[in-house]
């Protein structure tokens, strides 16, 4: 068995060194790497965190030395001077982004990108900025994982038993649709009203999940690129119009007043529901002044791109599968510019 693997890894190694090889002359573009929380020990988070977007520290640190020794490291800026062209980017450009602002970015995930020589961009959640609870998609999957009650009466009034794995996780999928289209004090109330349903105390145990506010300054006096997540990091295409303007335009005065500088940079929440971002949205982000905005729409960017519906690419823990992602991605640039 270890020697298929061996053999398999090294059938996807040669094959990345060929994309890697044909990927040389491809047109100008970019990758934008989307990464949310990083730990040295993923596995206490999964009912949290959840391990779907946690990185561990020794994976993450190994994918930063590949982008550092076979990519050039580009920041979210370099990306809009390009696109605005104002600017060439290297081939083989690569940027590094984060979303929600989790303590750990800062703590964990910086200092192995300083240490890379790579600024990467941190889209911050501004109502979490130092907040004592954790984020309410966190709140919700240790609802979830952690309910005693052997059923739950979702918020469309249907019963849905919680016995085993998949109907927690069914369950869980539901919470997160219903709570995608809320904001503020509507989410937080719903919550709220979810932990007190199913008996399960609030997420906390001394654990704090987010950065607070000398950590983003610090993160953008090293030279990171600091933006916006929204306030709450409701689904904004899901939202009512002003509900998305108060999420989008309130958020980013908020977090210029205490970084003290212009916030030009924003990443679309996608909690749950599609669409996640919408031309309306497309439109505020423009009126509040945002020079780039980030999606999770997989793909690569390239010349012509809308600034404000950037494509960004997924971030396998494999190396194998992550030089795979990377190196597909310049490739596919390269056949849909042809």
């Amino acid at each position: 068995m270890k020697a298929k693997l061996r053999s398999l890894a090294k059938r996807v190694s040669a094959q990345c060194g060929a994309l890697r090889l044909a990927g040389q002359f491809a047109p100008p573009g970019a990758a934008i790497l989307m990464y949310h929380s990083v730990r040295d020990n993923p596995e206490p988070y999964a009912n949290s965190i959840g391990t779907g977007i946690l990185h561990a520290t020794s994976v993450f640190e190994r994918q930063m030395e590949l982008v550092a020794r076979h990519f050039n490291p580009v920041t979210i800026n370099d990306i809009r001077l390009f696109l605005a062209a104002e600017k060439p980017l290297p081939r083989r450009a690569v940027a590094v982004t984060f979303d929600d602002g989790y303590v750990d970015n800062a703590e964990i995930a910086a200092p192995i990108l300083d240490r890379f020589g790579i600024r990467g961009s941190f889209y911050l959640t501004v109502s979490l900025i130092g907040a004592k609870n954790a984020p309410w998609f966190c709140r919700l999957r240790h609802v979830f994982g952690t309910a005693r009650k052997p059923q739950w009466l979702s918020l469309k009034g249907q019963p849905m038993p919680l016995t085993n794995p998949q109907e927690r996780n069914a369950a869980l999928l539901s919470a997160f649709n219903s709570c995608a289209s809320l904001a503020g004090t509507s989410l937080e109330q719903t919550v709220c009203a979810l932990e007190s349903d199913l008996e399960v105390e609030p997420l906390n145990g001394g654990t704090r999940f987010m950065m607070d506010w000398n950590q983003a300054r610090a993160l953008q006096k090293a030279g990171h690129i600091v933006g916006c997540h929204t306030m709450t990091h409701p689904n904004v295409a899901q939202v009512p119009t002003d509900v998305a303007y108060q999420e989008l335009v309130t958020a980013k005065q908020k977090l210029e007043a205490q970084m003290g500088a212009p916030v030009q940079h924003f990443s679309y929440p996608h909690p749950a529901l599609n669409p996640h971002w919408s031309e309306g949205t497309v439109a505020i982000t423009k009126e509040a002044g945002y020079q780039t905005a980030v999606t999770t729409t997989p793909g690569p960017v390239r010349t012509g791109d809308h600034p404000l519906k950037l494509m960004r690419i997924w971030t396998p823990r494999s190396e194998q599968e992550f030089s795979w992602n990377l190196e597909c991605a310049f490739l596919r640039r390269w056949a849909q510019a042809a």
